[in-house]
């Protein structure tokens, strides 16, 4: 197990799957595995648990689950989980979860500039087959595509002061590193919208949604959970970003009203304030969790 990475609402998580033996579960972003290995523990000795992720290296960090007879890793993004699960996983579906968030292992040392603490190269992409980087949108997008995805992916104020800026730039010298980008985002003097939090995290967040085009991704894999479920079977949810949460929350909301699903959690759940002293991390961390009847 990496020593940096720490599971995000671990407790909250199994408690809400209450993984028993026998039973199986799909983990959507398996990243460093800390859920999946407490799921495993769980439903053995014949419980199977489908883990996917998009990271080619992932299932390579954990080496004593990786041998594990009852998990079936899939390096895919979880956007094709209706596909992946008629392909690969057989089994009625007693739990789904997806935390949305990246894990420290991927920021700390995938080297594709998840980090704006390190120089790296600017990519950013979670599937390295796809084309798209993220020195590609900056050196390539049209102003009113790169003040959208600020603007919208990173909340950030000053969005169009900063494009301009960066396609300014771009002329003299392309971007290429994460501390090119740093270097920008400290000429610009946008400012963060929390004070306790570098402003270049949202400019990062930004970048990386786009790159992976995780918003639709997370709209496209919602209902694909909710058709594989079993009665009975719940789904749980974590996110960091508001436009994530918000998607999550209208989409339950709209299968309540539908009377297709219980809500579990009214408001959603956010980490204690000793995990957050804990893992810093975790603060912007919402979970919701929904059960189909």
């Amino acid at each position: 197990m990496s020593s940096i990475h720490k599971s995000v609402l671990l407790n909250e998580v199994i408690k809400f799957l209450n993984p028993e033996p026998n039973q199986n579960f799909i983990d959507c972003t398996f990243g460093a595995g800390g859920h999946s290995r407490e799921i495993l523990k769980r439903i053995a000795p014949s419980g199977k648990l489908l883990a996917i992720d998009a990271d080619i290296g992932t299932r390579n960090q954990i080496s004593e689950i990786r041998d594990n007879g009852n998990l079936i890793f899939i390096n895919d993004n979880f956007r094709n989980l209706d596909s992946i699960a008629k392909e690969k996983f057989p089994y009625t579906v007693n739990g789904i979860l997806m935390d949305l968030g990246l894990s420290s292992d991927q920021l700390e040392a995938s080297g594709r500039g998840f980090t704006f603490q390190k120089d790296e190269p600017l990519d950013m992409r979670f599937d390295i087959s796809k084309a798209t980087k993220a020195a590609d949108i900056l050196n390539f997008g049209s102003l009113d595509y790169l003040i959208n995805i600020f603007k919208n992916y990173g909340e950030i104020r000053g969005a169009e002061n900063l494009a301009k800026k960066i396609i300014t730039a771009r002329k003299e010298k392309k971007f290429q590193t994460t501390f090119d980008l740093v270097a920008m985002v400290g000429k610009s003097g946008i400012k963060s919208r929390s004070p306790r939090i570098n402003s270049a995290t949202f400019v990062f967040q930004a970048l990386r949604i786009a790159v992976n085009d995780e918003l639709n991704a997370l709209r496209n894999v919602l209902p694909a959970a909710f058709k594989i479920l079993a009665p009975g079977g719940r789904l749980v949810v974590i996110s960091f970003h508001a436009l994530e949460d918000k998607i999550v929350k209208n989409i339950f909301r709209d299968w309540h009203k539908n009377k297709v699903v219980k809500l579990l959690t009214k408001k959603p759940i956010a980490p204690s304030f000793a995990e957050v002293r804990q893992n810093p991390r975790s603060r912007s961390a919402k979970m919701r969790v929904i059960e189909k009847l």
